[in-house]
């Protein structure tokens, strides 16, 4: 399966359901009531994130270090960015965690980089 975070091209790891974990969640807070069960409010929906591997490498890049850098440029700023799984748009997210590892040529070229990434959804407000 293939996806886009921006303009970087990349491929999901693996392609089965286990490929993408999702979590979802609401705030609850907790009011204690004198003799009897707390007394729950629900405040709201907690942002959605994401955690995928990637790989990125040919034939999505031309240099995988150079994208893998971009990711990084992307995580250090607050702006979002579109990010497409296959031919379904998900939202707009930001990178809140990456972990790298790389895979070299001989001569100590990347030629594949794999990329544990961490996506907090979030809403533009306009």
């Amino acid at each position: 399966m293939f996806g886009a975070y921006g303009q970087i091209a990349f491929e999901i790891f693996g392609v089965n359901p286990r490929g993408i974990k999702e979590r979802l969640g609401r705030r609850k807070i907790k009011h204690n009531v004198i003799n009897t069960y707390p007394i729950i409010e629900d405040t709201g929906e907690t942002a959605r994130t994401l955690e995928m591997v990637i790989n990125i490498a040919q034939p999505f890049s031309d240099s995988p270090n150079d994208d893998f850098q971009e990711l990084v440029d992307l995580m250090n700023q607050t702006e979002s960015e579109t990010l497409v799984i296959g031919q379904e748009i998900l939202g707009n997210f930001v990178i809140e965690s990456i972990e790298k590892q790389a895979e070299y040529k001989q001569n100590g070229e990347i030629v594949k980089i794999t990329a544990n990434i961490k996506f907090l959804e979030v809403q533009n407000v306009d």
